[in-house]
């Protein structure tokens, strides 16, 4: 019998689900450790898409420098892409893990600080 594909130890990002158009997109990129019938467990960070001040484009950009391990239930995602090895969706999963975290500022929608 041939072994059940598995997507434990992929690469994922996970668009959730937003309940207002104000609020900025909530993305979590990180490694499946574990899936079953209501979700996944991912460890990985939280990003924001905000909308860069030069260019008036969305940006995502970390909500935390560290990764931590987060529960998302299927019925809270937007939808979910698996990044393969060496595709163009690696090289800019690379490239957004690298940028630097938001301020608090930032992440309460303040373009300055009071």
């Amino acid at each position: 019998m041939p072994a059940k594909p598995t997507m434990q130890g992929q690469r994922i990002k996970i668009v959730l689900r937003r309940f207002h158009a104000q609020t900025p997109r909530e993305i979590i990129r990180g490694i499946i450790t574990e899936l079953d019938d209501f979700g996944f467990r991912v460890s990985g960070r939280r990003f924001q898409e905000i909308t860069d001040l030069e260019t008036s484009l969305p940006v995502e950009r970390p909500v935390e420098g560290d990764s931590k391990v987060y529960w998302v239930p299927f019925n809270s995602i937007r939808y979910s892409e698996i990044i393969l090895p060496g595709s163009a969706s690696e090289q800019l999963d690379n490239e957004i893990q690298r940028r630097r975290p938001l301020t608090l500022a930032e992440i309460h929608g303040k373009s300055r600080p009071d």
